[in-house]
């Protein structure tokens, strides 16, 4: 297979090659003339920096907000039409957005918006961010408030016959009561209902700028929705209902200007050149040092696992440390930021993770900004820097510790499998998937989960500079808003990454236009090649296995994703520092 894999690389860089000798720079059509940007905010965006250049190209937060940010600072850029489109349950980083769009009106300029569907998340952004809200005719706005979907599964286990032996650190901690219960526990229904509220909250405060502040018609037009285009039109939720092409004609009048630019989300990829591709070819990086005084963009993305090559998708402890390592002695990176965006993962990854950001914020300022969420071993991470920045809706805490392994015994008897032990060492066979923990080593196990949860605590205490019975009363592995985290003393500030970036460039000194180093850095073609070459590519059945998952009738309505990702890293590690639920809000 590998040798599939670089023959198909091979054939393809040659192709690459020939094209490299033919290409040429293009040419700037920009003109001086007054302008309309038209930016497409069409779907969640992945955090981060990483591109799949095998993949269909999908613009990152971090691409739209560079998008934003370059029409704010362009005296040309009149206006902005933005496109959306339903952005999923990305509750904390549509903060990002609406900070951004806010950045941009706040020199009187005027943002039109248009859609065609637009769920809980999207609405948030338009009734927020948006002078004029279109919506084409055949569209359909599914105002309804968010709901979360709760698995538990212990009796189709028990059919199948395994059974889930989980151990929490911490009352909230239920990461694996969806293995071992059938109904949902009360601290879990607690705080649930809590995230429920802040961001129902959230969507009800945006609601009422088309109330005219009114929280009881409000909470009425969300509660009728979904809505077609003339029920939203008659409730006063959108300005307009008509095409594309009328919003496009309503934003020039309203910029006074002649002319629309579609803005390119996506970053310009440089071209292959022969040079690149003979440097490819002899091992030789084609990435150009970084060179200058600038701040770091590190991005934490995804579950958190131990390893020292780079998984997409996921953060790596050993990448990770070498990075913070690197830029801890760059003198010329005079600040680092953290975005972090990861439910938690390897308890071990996270200490060592933890371990170098600490270093650096020790040497230079290390400011976290929180995505979507930062819980678990992703808030173990962030309670490293020196400042923590979230938005309110962003989620945080998940202080806790969760392990244990499953028993298919019972499964393997009722297929006719036979299995025999033997063991020398008194628990030498304790993490074996085909019998129960005996008494003497649960008592272990539940000794090695305490020192993991007093090591979360104490880490917590000493980066937050709180006393530990502070931390304990945020702990007990509870997940929460980050506007109630803020006032547990979890989180510094309301704000999101450009404001992050803002501080950490005052911290050090630097103007407003100082650079921007990005870890992981975006990749080109030759680099996703070149990763083929070298065998280090994601492995195929996982990646496989994500596709099912997101693809399948089933996983569209039930959270199965994060379900298998638990069932693997308990698989993996016994011991995890993952939310105590696992959930989808819409």
């Amino acid at each position: 297979m590998k040798h599939r894999t670089r023959h198909t690389a091979l054939i393809i860089l040659a192709a690459l090659a020939s094209l490299a000798t033919a290409s040429c720079s293009e040419k700037n059509e920009e003109s001086d003339e007054p302008v309309v940007r038209e930016l497409r905010f069409l779907q969640a965006f992945p955090d981060g920096a990483e591109h799949d250049p095998f993949a269909p190209p999908q613009p990152t937060l971090h691409d739209v907000l560079e998008r934003v940010w370059e029409a704010t600072d362009d005296e040309r850029v009149k206006g902005l039409l933005v496109r959306v489109g339903p952005l999923q349950g990305s509750w904390g980083s549509v903060g990002d957005l609406v900070e951004a769009l806010g950045e941009f009106r706040a020199d009187k300029r005027p943002v039109h918006c248009h859609f065609e569907t637009a769920d809980n998340v999207s609405y948030l952004l338009l009734a927020s961010s948006c002078d004029r809200i279109g919506m084409s005719p055949a569209g359909t706005l599914d105002l309804i408030g968010p709901a979360a979907v709760m698995i538990y599964a212990r009796a189709l286990l028990e059919k199948v016959g395994v059974e889930a032996e989980i151990i929490h650190m911490g009352r909230y901690k239920g990461a694996g009561d969806m293995f071992i219960r059938n109904d949902m526990p009360p601290e879990a229904k607690q705080s649930m209902d809590a995230i429920l509220d802040d961001l129902q909250g959230a969507l009800l405060s945006a609601t009422q700028l088309r109330t005219d502040g009114d929280p009881n018609r409000a909470k009425a037009l969300i509660d009728q929705g979904p809505y077609g285009s003339d029920a939203a039109m008659k409730a006063g939720l959108v300005d307009a209902v008509g095409f594309l092409r009328e919003s496009r004609e309503e934003i020039k009048k309203a910029a006074d200007v002649e002319s629309i630019r579609r803005t390119r989300m996506l970053p310009k990829q440089d071209q292959l050149t022969l040079g690149q591709f003979l440097g490819l070819l002899s091992g030789e990086s084609k990435k150009p040092k970084s060179s200058g005084e600038r701040v770091a963009l590190v991005f934490v993305n995804g579950n958190i696992t131990d390893g020292e090559s780079d998984a997409r998708g996921n953060a790596v402890a050993g990448p990770f440390v070498r990075a913070m390592e690197r830029l801890e002695n760059d003198e010329n990176v005079k600040a680092v930021v953290m975005r972090i965006n990861s439910p938690g993962g390897s308890a071990l990854a996270s200490d060592r993770m933890w371990e170098a950001a600490r270093n650096l914020a020790e040497r230079k300022p290390l400011i976290a900004s929180v995505g979507d969420m930062a819980a678990s071993g992703g808030y173990y991470i962030a309670s490293a820097a020196g400042e923590i920045l979230a938005h309110p809706n962003s989620l945080v805490g998940s202080i806790g510790v969760v392990g244990g392994k499953f028993n298919f015994a019972a499964l393997a008897e009722n297929i006719g499998v036979n299995t025999f032990i033997l063991q020398r060492g008194k628990r030498a066979a304790w993490s074996t998937p085909v019998r129960a923990l005996n008494p003497s080593e649960r008592q272990a196990f539940e000794t090695l989960l305490r020192d993991t949860y007093d090591r979360f605590i104490s880490r917590v205490a000493a980066g937050r500079e709180m006393e530990t019975e502070a931390v304990l009363a945020a702990a007990e592995g509870r997940v929460m808003t980050a506007q109630d985290g803020k006032a547990l003393g979890l989180i510094d500030e309301m704000a999101g990454l450009s404001e992050a970036l803002h501080k950490a460039r005052t911290a050090a000194g630097l103007g407003p236009e100082a650079p921007v180093e990005l870890w992981p850095a975006p990749k080109g073609m030759f680099d996703a090649i070149n990763e083929l070459l070298s065998g280090n590519g994601e492995d195929d059945a996982r990646t496989l296995q994500r596709l099912w998952l997101r693809r399948h009738p089933l996983a569209t309505t039930l959270p199965l994703e994060p379900w298998a990702q638990t069932v693997r890293l308990l698989a993996e590690e016994q011991v995890a520092l993952i939310p105590p639920y696992l959930f989808t809000v819409r």
